[in-house]
């Protein structure tokens, strides 16, 4: 019989289990079978190893020895396969295309050139999403690796356990109103005073939207009317200039249609939280730092080119912006 590495861990075995008996049951083998290869395998090794009683096995001097040599010699095998494996699943990672999300609007294409910049060596795949659960659901299955998403307080999203995420900041929402509208004179609107307009919205969905709005505007003391429905902000642009509504905008977005300006709303009685999110088993936690980093970097940017932003984010905002979740 030639000694083979297999050999090594049934020494072990029954060195570790004190008996045959419960070496077979470990090993899956029957009693005899184990007994037999144990003394193939001493006599390979030019003598006893264990010394055989009735309450079990021990190691002879010759036997301890052995069984040194074979522990070294199977951790050093599960180091160097735990090694290759580590390696080829680097290999493949690094061919591997980076697939990025978001349902963040302008964050999506923030995130998307901090990626180009950071891993320049990897083919990039993005998946832009308007539902949030759908693409929470891909980050967990390892369908995305990395994506921006946005969270309405009160309306958690259920990110899995292999899904880590990390608060950039809180974006305020801001009204949009007509240029002649009464409202549009001042410099910040408080809540109250829309309670008797119709609001444009995107459509209702799974981000709890909607609800937020509804909450929002009955703990100011009225119901909203959302008179009109569409995901298309440019034909909420057209309903807003023409007096018809007033609707809810993300400071950052480019709102330029005419007839139509930004305020903001009074201690900001909307806002949601921009996460960033990211599968922990497709994604290095250096990468996710850097892309924060970038991110936030390229968020003040865009913050300096919204001449209202600005001014709100200089007079108080920023301590918002930056005061976590909630």
């Amino acid at each position: 019989m030639h000694l083979e590495f297999r050999h090594l861990r049934v020494l072990l075995t029954v060195a570790e289990s004190g008996s045959i008996r419960k070496a077979a049951a470990r090993l899956q083998l029957s009693q005899p079978a184990t007994s037999a290869q144990l003394k193939r395998i001493e006599q390979e090794l030019g003598g006893p190893l264990f010394v055989r009683g009735a309450d079990g096995v021990q190691p002879t001097e010759n036997g301890q020895y052995v069984l040194r040599c074979a522990r070294d010699l199977v951790d050093g095998f599960d180091r160097l396969r735990e090694h290759a494996r580590s390696a080829a699943e680097a290999d493949q990672q690094a061919t591997a295309p980076l697939r990025a999300g978001g349902t963040a609007g302008p964050l999506v294409s923030l995130l998307m050139s901090a990626l180009f910049e950071l891993v320049p060596e990897r083919r990039l795949t993005i998946d832009a999403r308007r539902s949030v659960h759908t693409l929470v659901k891909s980050l967990s299955l390892a369908k995305c690796d990395i994506a921006v998403l946005a969270e309405f307080p009160g309306f958690p999203l259920p990110v899995g356990e292999s899904v880590a995420t990390r608060t950039l900041l809180r974006e305020p929402v801001f009204v949009l109103l007509a240029e002649d509208h009464p409202l549009a004179r001042q410099e910040s609107v408080h809540l109250q005073e829309l309670a008797g307009e119709d609001w444009v919205m995107p459509e209702a969905d799974e981000s709890g939207v909607h609800a937020y709005l509804h909450l929002t505007c009955q703990s100011a003391g009225f119901t909203p009317r959302i008179a009109h429905v569409t995901p298309d902000l440019s034909v909420a642009q057209l309903l807003v200039a023409g007096r018809h509504a007033v609707c809810g905008v993300w400071p950052t977005a480019d709102v330029s249609a005419r007839g139509t300006v930004q305020r903001p709303l009074v201690d900001v009685p909307f806002h949601r939280r921009l996460l960033l999110a990211w599968n922990t088993d497709s994604v290095r936690p250096e990468l996710a730092d850097a892309a924060s980093e970038r991110l936030l970097a390229a968020y003040l940017s865009l913050v300096r080119e919204r001449p209202r932003y600005l001014a709100w984010w200089e007079d108080g905002g920023r301590e918002f912006a930056h005061g976590g979740g909630g």
